[in-house]
C-alpha cells in the first residue's frame, strides 16, 4: 500500500473525488464545491490527498498564527486499518511543525471511537467537551503540542 500511494497537496482536479469521499464517509460533512475550492485559493486553508490509482483519502486543515487545526479527514473504507489515516495525519503535523506552528487542534464526534484512538495514539490529548455540538452528540476537542 505505501509504495503504491503518495500524499500530496490538494489540486483542482481532486475536487470531485474529495467531495464524493466526503459525502460517502463524513456524516453531516460541511463540504461543497465552493467550500472545498477555498482550500485551494486561501493561504490559510490547506488540503492533502492520499492517492494511488485514485484519491483514497484526504485531510483538510487551516493555519493560524501559532497553531493549525484539522477540519476534516476521511479515508476510503477499503483501506481503513492500513495506517493510511495515520500517514495523512503525520504529514499534516510535519508540515505544521515546519511552518513553526506550536500545536494542532481538532474536534471529533464523541462516538467516533476509531478516529479518537488514532488521535490519541498520535499524541493528541482531549482538553474540552462541547455539549451537543453535533446536535445530539458531543464533540471532543483535542490538542497536540508540536516539537520545533
Amino acid at each position: 500500500m505505501h509504495s503504491e500511494s503518495e500524499i500530496r497537496p490538494l489540486r483542482e482536479e481532486d475536487i470531485p473525488a474529495v467531495l464524493a469521499l466526503s459525502k460517502k464517509r463524513i456524516r453531516h460533512g460541511f463540504l461543497d464545491g465552493k467550500g472545498l475550492r477555498d482550500y485551494l485559493d486561501s493561504p490559510l486553508l490547506k488540503g492533502l490527498v492520499l492517492t494511488g490509482e485514485s484519491v483514497q483519502g484526504y485531510l483538510l486543515y487551516r493555519v493560524g498564527v501559532e497553531e493549525g487545526e484539522i477540519d476534516e479527514i476521511a479515508i476510503e473504507e477499503t483501506i481503513e486499518g492500513t495506517g493510511s489515516g495515520a500517514r495523512l495525519l503525520a504529514s499534516c503535523l510535519a508540515l505544521l511543525a515546519e511552518e513553526g506552528k506550536t500545536c494542532c487542534l481538532l474536534e471529533v464526534r464523541e462516538k467516533n471511537e476509531r478516529a479518537r484512538r488514532l488521535y490519541e495514539k498520535t499524541g493528541f490529548c482531549p482538553y474540552r467537551r462541547r455539549k451537543a455540538y453535533y446536535g445530539e452528540e458531543d464533540a471532543i476537542c483535542y490538542r497536540k503540542e508540536l516539537l520545533k
